[in-house]
């Protein structure tokens, strides 16, 4: 146990609105590179498929190393977890502002998604810790709004500092934030945890052999796959279709974030009167026609609407696939939530890196179109079992 207050109770504005921050600039960092992309190729004097390698590394490692961040997490609490996260962010991010080549940078991305990998999950762990299940998916759903501040703010910034200063400033700009978070997040009080486990590695291969469990985290890394790995590569498909700069597609790609923030606003009280299962049709409908509408034509404007479309499928379904996760084992959430997001981004990395074999072609069309076909499993599948899930269960 660390030194700090423990929470007795439930979480607070001031704390929640602290936790929203560190998903601002995790988020932030995460979403900054998609816009930059031709324009680092160009600078680095590669090609955009190598330089989506280090999007793809990002989410490998961000991924592949949740299930350590939720040991760590067990053994130093969740507020020290988040610093040490941030610290580590920070010294990499200001390392790939500096990158002298392309193989650096991979490797310096991938060190960063790691550390940034053990921030957002130890947010909803304090969550979970601190707010009763019937009250969970607001705050969750506040929090995801820092995750959509981050990407509207990095997809817009990052695009017209990518094409008037360099791409490097991006990098140093989250490098910093994060520096400075890992200095203030100190003061939040440690909620309660569970009794440290002995054997962690044996804890999560239990935890992830329960049917539901495992379920939700195959859940989550189609999820991942179908939205956060093909979103990579709708910047670029913008530029490269309607021959716009860098600093265009990102502002295109923006309404994204701001579609995420505002649905969320929807979400949070439609939660409450509205059954989860249907929250997920939802979510997936507007996924599989964004991704319909980028098939089709990855113009200027068809981009806008395909974003906002997107994003009101990451507030719909990504919150309830998220809020699912922190509940469906409630003894074992701090092996769950970290095995969630790790299913999540290796989903995403998956996506990635196939669907850069596409986008280095510029077969742009087929990739949202694989991304649009993958909605129709995912959709049904998700409402369905949950739907199974609830007559066995108390809930929504």
């Amino acid at each position: 146990m660390t030194d700090t207050q423990v929470v007795a109770t439930d979480l607070s504005r001031g704390h929640l609105r602290a936790l929203q921050a560190v998903n601002t600039v995790s988020s932030l960092d995460r979403s900054a590179i998609a816009p930059m992309l031709l324009v680092m190729a160009a600078s680095l004097h590669t090609s955009v498929g190598t330089v989506t390698i280090a999007a793809s590394v990002y989410f490998l490692t961000y991924g592949l190393l949740q299930p350590v961040w939720g040991v760590v997490l067990a053994r130093l609490g969740t507020i020290r977890t988040l610093q040490v996260a941030l610290v580590g962010a920070a010294a990499a991010g200001l390392l790939s502002a500096l990158a002298p080549g392309v193989v650096v940078l991979v490797v310096l991305r991938g060190i960063a998604g790691g550390f940034f990998g053990g921030a957002i999950p130890a947010t909803l762990v304090y969550v979970g810790a601190t707010v009763p299940i019937e009250r969970r998916q607001q705050p969750l759903t506040d929090l995801m709004a820092g995750v959509a501040v981050g990407m509207a703010a990095a997809t817009v910034a990052a695009g017209w500092a990518a094409e008037l200063v360099s791409w490097r400033v991006m990098f140093g700009v989250t490098a910093t934030a994060a520096a400075v978070l890992a200095l203030l997040i100190r003061r939040l009080p440690e909620p309660p945890r569970a009794e440290r486990e002995r054997r962690p590695v044996r804890a999560l291969a239990r935890a992830a052999a329960d049917r539901w469990v495992l379920l939700v985290l195959v859940l989550g890394f189609v999820e991942g796959a179908a939205i956060t790995g093909t979103f990579t590569f709708v910047a670029p498909s913008v530029e490269h279709a309607a021959a716009a700069g860098a600093g265009i597609a990102g502002t295109v790609v923006a309404a994204y974030g701001v579609s995420v923030l505002a649905f969320s606003r929807v979400v949070r009280p439609l939660s409450a009167r509205v059954s989860t299962p249907t929250l997920l049709l939802i979510g997936g409908a507007s996924g599989g026609l964004g991704f319909t509408v980028l098939a089709v034509q990855q113009g200027v404007v068809a981009g806008v609407v395909a974003c906002v479309l997107l994003g009101a499928a990451w507030a719909f379904m990504h919150s309830t696939l998220q809020t699912w996760a922190t509940s469906v084992a409630p003894l074992k959430r701090a092996q769950v939530v970290p095995l969630f997001a790790a299913s999540l981004f290796l989903g995403g990395s998956t996506g990635a890196a196939l669907g850069g074999l596409l986008a280095g072609n510029g077969h742009y069309g087929l990739l949202f179109t694989v991304s649009a076909a993958l909605f129709v499993p995912l959709t049904i599948a998700s409402a369905a079992t949950r739907r199974i899930y609830l007559r066995t269960r108390r809930g929504r």
